[in-house]
């Protein structure tokens, strides 16, 4: 693949392929970037340093919801008698050492701030302001426009658990390991039995060990005994053999001063090893989902109409059949609904992906799944319950039931064989001297030797450098069940809206923007400023790159909404500026003149038009925006010997045009389960669904891996094996590299530790194997599989 054109955006460090002149991947990072300098806030670039960040993307032109931040504000003010007030907000977009000095910088420049403590792990800040003078709606507002969401704090009882419960314990075993070696190491160096404090170094050494074998050892038996009752051979069951085999054994070396016996140093020493490991695997995958703090996505409330409950605000789960509510700009009807106004602006793209909106008349039932893409809100009354609901059945997600069955077949085999091995030298041991600790001691310490270091260490340091080089790429892993998943794929199939093109349509002349007059780029503000409509997000997002001192009244009722046509505004002096369809509310010209010659404009026929008392002020021309470097990942992705597809809801025509660009087959106008239907009939667990929206959610469930791109209205980032940022698909062809190259260090390293094993079980089965020399194999083995790991990927993490 080229990398002639290769960019880094000068504000997240976001790989992408410029064009023209540009520095930054998208408007949202011109945008910020302009900010910061305006505000001498650079130092962000400094803290940052190479490290990348997730593009802003449209997240800096969204509208903060300030009503609930108001509310909770105004709720610890009337609690509190002091004149410093607190309380914790939840925090999405924190990613670096960067965005925490940024936030706060903002936090400290508020009327009425004293101090915060900003939590990047929970994504949470936690506030102190002077009690009535703080403002937390312009707060919110402030960190909104760089890229950063302020809501109500939840706390997600699961969020980093994994990897705070091990470094609990992590911290605990390696003070225990310390005194373990302390009060061992004087009997290797020769301190005799009949020293008077021998015994009491044997004491606390058992102690210690005992102690890290409760604390950290018990986090590996207790799943492995799970996973047995459960009937499934996990990693953790040799871990746990070989932990209580050395335990046992020590124990019954110290009762009878067989030394050959005592292993308490290998248990403290092997279980930190472990735990070192499984955190490292944990907090990795942590970090990548933290990049990826985002709300719940899908209906949220609706607020009733009509009774005693007119104006009160329900969860969308509360919904029954006949009941009339109403549904906010930008918001989703959560059930089928018939529209109680004449017509509404809908957008399908939930439904069918077509990003374009629907004119939606009153006789017409409304689907769940539908979005308000006008300006007001639109009023319904539901024709079922929300448990009824097609979208509620498409956001169920069933319990996934994948096991690596490699990973199984190897455990199954590996564990048979050091049973086998270690029951059969013990027994000969028995037969030929008799020496029943002898026997032990060669059962033992094969059990011992034979632990999966490789396993247990190496790997997670291998997904660790893995997921690094992946992140620079702007692609983050969820699930560490990918590598075998990917394995599996043999098709590769994208949704068109939002994956393979842009959730909004690029606006091909962007010139028209920069060359508006002051007034008329007000205008232009006003129109598009509480607009959902795709081209109206398009327009404003290039508007405020180019102007980012721009700003509108926020009236959106001085704008009136013409559904279908488009939108108008009069300005202080009386003029009317209208954005809308070419044709609308047009002033006429003298006869034989074209308006878009008269206005020195492109002779093409513009989509949308902006227009002073009926004249053209500036014609936009916009086409569906194709993901950066597509063809070159699908070729790449075919290089591999895959298939790959288009699975759309979009018209024929559209779809095709996408697939003739990118060479690459495709089946337009699909429903939810058209697509799971295909993927079931063509690629029955063998194909990789990379799709954004709820109709690709039954697709999702019918794939064996399965990824999605960070957008506005995305909602399978949860069911997702991994997810990406930016316009680039870049990062595919990235992940099936590192895949392949993750997947040839880990079998250097499965060579490196079988022949390793081979040698350590040889010496154990000829009884030389003693506790200091497996002490100190032990971790001396999981160094060099590090080593190999870092060889095979870490040093190209370092490169690129």
């Amino acid at each position: 693949m080229s990398t002639a054109t290769k960019a880094i955006c000068a504000h997240c460090g976001t790989p992408f392929t410029p064009r023209a002149k540009e520095s930054y991947c998208c408007h949202g990072c011109e945008y910020v970037a302009q900010v910061l300098s305006e505000n001498d806030l650079t130092r962000f670039y400094e803290l940052k340093g190479n490290t990348a960040v997730p593009p802003v993307g449209s997240k800096a032109f969204t509208e903060a919801e300030v009503a609930p931040l108001i509310a909770e504000l105004k709720r610890v003010e009337a609690n509190c008698e002091k004149p410093v007030a607190h309380t914790r907000f939840s925090l999405e977009g924190i990613s670096c050492i960067g965005c925490v000095w940024l936030i706060e910088a903002i936090f400290q420049r508020q009327p009425g701030s004293a101090r915060v403590r900003i939590d990047p792990r929970a994504s949470a800040i936690e506030m102190y302001w002077q009690r009535g003078h703080f403002n937390v709606a312009d707060f919110a507002q402030e960190i909104q426009k760089i890229g950063y969401r302020l809501t109500l704090y939840t706390e997600d009882p699961q969020a980093n658990t994994g990897s705070r419960q091990i470094i609990h314990r992590l911290g605990l075993c390696g003070f225990f390991l310390l005194n373990t070696m302390l009060f061992t190491l004087p009997a290797y160096l020769g301190m005799g039995g009949d020293f008077f404090l021998a015994p009491l170094f044997q004491l606390l050494g058992a102690t210690f060990a005992t102690l890290s074998l409760i604390t950290g050892g018990g986090y590996f038996i207790q799943r492995a005994w799970q996973a047995a009752r459960n009937r499934v051979l996990h990693i953790d069951l040799p871990i746990a053999a070989g932990l209580l085999a050395g335990y046992i054994g020590s124990l019954l070396g110290w009762a009878t001063g067989y030394v050959s016996l005592i292993y308490f140093d290998f248990v403290a020493t092997f279980v930190f090893l472990m735990l070192l490991g499984r955190w490292l695997q944990e907090y990795a995958l942590e970090k990548n989902r933290s990049h990826l703090q985002r709300q719940k996505a899908g209906p949220r409330n609706v607020t009733l109409i009509g009774g005693a409950q007119d104006g009160q605000s329900i969860p969308a789960s509360q919904i029954t059949a006949q009941l009339q509510y109403s549904v906010a700009p930008g918001e989703i009807n959560p059930v089928a609904a018939d529209p109680l106004d004449a017509q509404g602006s809908l957008s399908l793209e939930w439904i069918n992906g077509e990003a374009d909106p629907v004119t939606w008349p009153q006789n017409r039932t409304a689907p769940a799944g539908a979005i308000n893409v006008g300006l007001h809100s639109l009023r319904f009354r539901a024709r079922e319950a929300w448990d009824d609901s097609l979208l509620a059945q498409l956001l169920e997600r069933p319990e996934d039931g994948f096991q690596e069955r490699r990973l199984q077949t190897v455990l199954k085999y590996y564990i048979a064989s050091v049973l086998v091995v270690a029951a059969i030298g013990s027994l000969s041991w028995l037969l030929t001297s008799g020496d029943w600790l002898k026997s032990t001691q060669v059962l033992i310490s094969v059990l011992i030797v034979s632990c999966p270091c490789a396993l247990g260490v190496a790997l997670p340091m291998c997904d660790e450098f893995a997921n690094a080089r992946l992140r620079r790429s702007g692609l983050f892993i969820k699930s560490a069940q990918i590598w075998e998943r990917l394995r599996q794929v043999r098709t590769v199939v994208f949704d068109k809206t939002g994956t393979l093109t842009m959730d909004i349509p690029r606006l091909l002349n962007t010139a028209a923007i920069k060359e508006l007059d002051p007034l008329a780029a007000q205008a232009l503000q006003q129109l598009v400023e509480h607009n959902r409509h795709p081209i109206a997000r398009s327009l404003r997002e290039a508007l405020l790159a180019a102007f980012p001192k721009l700003r509108s009244d926020n009236s959106a009722a001085l704008v009136e909404e013409s559904i279908g046509q488009g939108v108008a505004w009069k300005d202080a002096g009386g003029n009317e500026w209208t954005l809308g369809k070419p044709d609308w509310r047009t002033a006429k010209l003298p006869a034989g003149r074209s308006e878009y010659q008269q206005a020195e404009s492109s002779p093409l026929r513009p989509h949308t038009c902006l227009r002073q008392n009926g004249l053209l002020v500036a014609g936009f021309h916009f086409q569906e925006d194709v993901r950066d470097d597509a063809r070159e990942a699908i070729d790449h992705i075919r290089s591999r010997q895959m298939d790959t597809a288009i699975l759309s809801g979009d018209a024929p025509e559209r779809v095709q045009t996408i697939a003739t660009q990118l060479g690459i087959e495709c089946k337009a106008q699909c429903s939810p389960r058209d697509k799971a239907n295909w993927i079931e009939a063509h690629a029955p667990q063998q194909a990789l669904m990379i799709g954004d929206g709820a109709n690709d959610s039954l697709a999702f469930d019918a794939a064996i891996c399965r990824g999605t791109p960070v957008v506005d209205k995305s909602i399978l980032e949860a069911s997702a094996d991994f997810f990406f940022f930016g316009r680039s698909l870049r990062s595919l062809p990235q992940l099936f590299q590192v895949a392949t190259s993750r997947r040839l260090t880990i079998t250097t390293i499965f060579t490196v530790a079988v022949l390793y094993n081979i040698s350590a079980v040889g010496i154990c089965l000829a009884g030389h194997m003693h506790p200091l020399m497996a002490a100190i194999l032990m971790p001396l083995s999981s160094l060099v599989t590090l080593g190999l790991a870092w060889l095979g990927l870490g040093r190209q993490t370092q490169k690129t």
